[in-house]
């Protein structure tokens, strides 16, 4: 009795396996049935769509039975079952694209067709290796295919669709554990250009964390993205940069958006270390020079609105270093000229405005001489920076002021006679 009870519970439990496989059966007979290049056989595809339907209906009753029963224990029946799932729902999601019925019912669905199509796939290979090849194959195929035409969409300008395609083969990739860098990018370089900044992000992310190039020109897209989307450097700035220094502490971008972010929050000890790091490593770049000399001039009009002009004037000293070496650097830079003209005004208001605190005549005689002489200073560096940069009328209104206060008449005129010619 006990014998005939083992062997009907055996038989019971052949019959409940056998039913699940002849429904997989089933529903692999049917896949086969379909060509793999279907889509490329336009006057075949009502044939293709039954054949789609007949097999996706067959796998789905397969995948119900394993979800009510568990009966298939084997790790290869496990993997033949999310096998034909995964291809299944992958060919059936891509006939949406020739049949707007069912494009309408993916889309409404789409979680549920992404984790019974590419998570289908992914679950057969953590099961066995048994279908390895043919997922890889699958997989490589409608990758190439969609990077061809995420090629073609971004050539004709059509970036969403480009961004989709490109965001496709990464999900493909993903499948057979392959990090396709170069669709990462491209996505995110998709979504960059229509301001998709949370996707252009992601990928962005995405490729730098895979070293796609194997330097930090990801890590700098990325944190111009952040600094676009935030309207400036923000907190989600100083994470990625941190992320991007600890891999590439030498990196000079970096160095420089660390720059950017302390400059930004008013930190110009900060700012000055990240661009004491640039000029070690770059040392006659005339652009760092120059923002260490305008960190500098931060740092003295801040002391000097404190009404600390001694203090000030020690960084009012270090920036006009700064831009002196910028303009030994580069002699045609009229920032850097415009700048030093400023420092020498920004000095004598600072002279002036101690003034009025003294009590002794023949001090205060001595130092208005020395704020007026720091104003005849800063004339010839004004000039210059209208030489270089003839049409720039700040440059002018600051001649035009220093003329009229130091009272030379004749230099007025023209500085005037300039700004009028400018509209001003």
């Amino acid at each position: 009795m006990k014998k005939t009870f083992i062997t009907l519970s055996v038989m019971a439990l052949t019959t409940l396996s056998f039913g699940q496989k002849n429904e997989m059966t089933s529903a692999a007979v049917a896949y086969k049935n379909l060509s793999p290049m279907w889509m490329m056989q336009p006057n075949e595809m009502e044939k293709s769509l039954a054949t789609l339907k007949a097999a996706k209906e067959a796998i789905d009753k397969a995948t119900v039975k394993q979800k009510e029963t568990g009966a298939l224990k084997k790790p290869k029946d496990i993997a033949k079952l999310n096998y034909y799932q995964g291809m299944i729902y992958l060919d059936y999601g891509m006939m949406g694209s020739f049949n707007e019925e069912i494009l309408k019912e993916v889309t409404a669905n789409e979680e549920e067709y992404d984790a019974k199509s590419l998570g289908a796939l992914k679950k057969s290979l953590a099961a066995s290796n048994y279908y390895e090849e043919e997922i890889s194959q699958k997989m490589n195929m409608l990758r190439g295919l969609s990077i061809q035409g995420g090629v073609a969409m971004f050539e004709e300008k059509k970036y969403k669709e480009a961004f989709q395609a490109f965001a496709g083969a990464v999900e493909m990739s993903d499948v057979i554990d392959y990090k396709d860098t170069l669709a990462m990018f491209n996505a995110a370089l998709a979504a960059d250009n229509i301001d998709d900044y949370d996707n252009a992000i992601k990928y962005y992310h995405m490729a730098a964390e895979n070293n796609y190039t194997n330097s930090a020109s990801p890590y700098s897209s990325l944190l111009r993205v952040v600094n676009k989307k935030n309207g400036g450097p923000t907190e989600e700035t100083k994470k990625y940069l941190d992320e991007a220094k600890a891999k590439y502490p030498n990196d000079i971008d970096l160095i420089i958006e660390e720059f950017n972010y302390y400059n930004s929050k008013g930190d110009a000890a900060a700012a000055k270390k990240s661009l004491d790091a640039a000029i070690a490593k770059d040392p006659n770049n005339p652009i760092f020079h120059y923002s260490i000399g305008t960190t500098f001039d931060k740092m003295a009009n801040q002391l000097a609105d404190e009404k600390k002009y001694n203090e000030a004037q020690v960084y009012i000293e270090k920036a006009k270093e700064a831009y002196n070496k910028t303009i030994e650097l580069n002699p045609k830079f009229a920032d850097a000229y415009y700048n030093i003209a400023v420092l020498y005004n920004n000095e004598s208001y600072n002279i002036n405005e101690q003034i009025k605190s003294l009590s002794d005549v023949a001090k205060e005689e001595s130092e208005g001489a020395r704020a007026n002489q720091l104003l005849k200073d800063a004339i010839p560096f004004l000039v210059k920076a209208n030489e270089l940069a003839p049409t720039d009328a700040h440059t002018l209104k600051l001649l035009k002021t220093l003329y009229f206060t130091l009272e030379m008449e004749e230099e007025y005129k023209v500085a005037n006679d300039k700004l009028k010619a400018l509209g001003q």
